[in-house]
């Protein structure tokens, strides 16, 4: 197959930690893996994977502009017309924006599209609730975004729920191609203890990763923990919330049993994984995929998260753990429980996780996914 020269384009990629950053980085990787020409880009700012993509020879391409701290675009851009990207995106042949919402991305598909290149979008949301900081500021109407999204010869979703979402706003064709996971760095532990140890615990470890953020329910998985006898919560992340968890497992009386780790790198986070007996997402509200669930399964370590958005298809189908309904402490605490006490079903659970990505969810099987949908739209150009 012809190498094919291709730019991934979002506000939302590194130091912006979250989703739509990883599956950026690890496409970007797989597709340059496969003999392709990759550019990342992204807004003028230090990434911190500026020496990982040069090792990678993937070209990492800086738009100037005002970046907004409160938002992470590129508010320069939300004003400009389309036509000023063109230098930075005339080489490519490919034009695949991430994230719906952001003007980068928008603009590019615009750009794209007028200079007769395959344009492309993911979209990795499923609803506007966690994006009206967004929305308010940059005045973005419904209809001017819908303007925008004609511009993309495909538009992929991450899950059903993204895809129900998105086909509201637009006519064109919509795609599901799931979120990927390395399952070559996120692996199970051979010795659950050994690397228990290292970190200092011992005994159950029940796991969060994820933003310490109230919509995804940190704060209500403290509450379901505060009656869990024998086991450690490890709490991965920063956020906004993060002073106010600090108190709360003082105010419930188990800081002793709880961990908060704050941002872990990327070479540990694995190992974190491997550790842990059970992993929770308490989401509130809408998730499109969860990311960390994929690396949970691929770690071999049964789930339990809330039936919100993407989630469930993960879960239920895949039968990799237990779901539970948002915001209800109890039923969060009885499905902890439930997986602490019993060996066989965490097995199980776990097993059936690992070999669902192995299947479906691994990057090397979702990069030529994604490198097909390239080659349809290359024929329509």
């Amino acid at each position: 197959m012809v190498g094919m020269k291709i730019a991934l384009v979002s506000d939302w990629y590194y130091p912006k930690i979250g989703g739509v950053a990883t599956h950026m980085h690890n496409l970007a990787i797989k597709l340059r893996e496969r003999g392709h020409e990759v550019g990342i880009v992204t807004n003028n700012r230090p990434t911190g994977k500026e020496e990982e993509l040069k090792r990678y020879g993937i070209e990492l391409i800086k738009i100037p502009g005002i970046i907004s701290p409160f938002l992470d675009v590129n508010l320069t851009y939300g004003l400009k017309s389309s036509e000023e990207l063109n230098e930075f995106l005339k080489d490519f042949d490919i034009i695949h924006s991430h994230h719906a919402f952001t003007p980068l991305s928008l603009k590019a598909l615009k750009a794209g599209k007028n200079m007769e290149k395959g344009t492309l979008l993911t979209t990795h949301s499923i609803s506007f609730a966690h994006e009206s900081k967004l929305w308010d500021t940059l005045g973005f109407t419904i209809p001017l975004f819908k303007s925008y999204l004609k511009y993309s010869h495909r538009i992929i979703a991450v899950s059903k729920a993204a895809k129900s979402f998105i086909e509201h706003f637009t006519s064109v064709p919509v795609l599901i191609v799931p979120n990927g996971v390395d399952d070559e760095r996120f692996f199970p532990a051979r010795d659950k203890e050994k690397i228990k140890a290292k970190f200092g615990l011992e005994g159950n470890v029940v796991l969060y990763v994820s933003r310490m953020s109230y919509r995804k329910g940190p704060h209500v998985l403290l509450n379901a923990f505060s009656k869990i006898e024998d086991a450690t919560l490890v709490m991965v992340g920063n956020g906004e919330m993060l002073p106010f968890l600090k108190a709360q497992t003082k105010f419930l009386g188990i800081e002793n049993k709880v961990v908060f780790m704050g941002y872990v790198p990327d070479d540990i986070l694995p190992e974190v994984f491997r550790m842990a007996d059970v992993f929770v997402l308490p989401s509130i509200s809408s998730e499109a995929f969860g990311i960390v669930i994929l690396e949970a399964m691929a770690s071999g370590v049964p789930i339990i998260a809330t039936d919100v958005g993407g989630i469930p298809e993960v879960i239920k189908e895949n039968s990799a753990g237990l779901l539970v309904p948002p915001g209800n402490e109890l039923k969060l605490r009885e499905a902890i429980e439930k997986l602490l006490k019993n060996e066989e079903l965490r097995k199980w659970y776990g097993n059936n996780g690992r070999r669902s990505v192995e299947e479906k969810y691994s990057w090397n099987k979702i990069v030529v996914k994604i490198e097909r949908i390239y080659n349809e739209v290359l024929q329509e150009v």
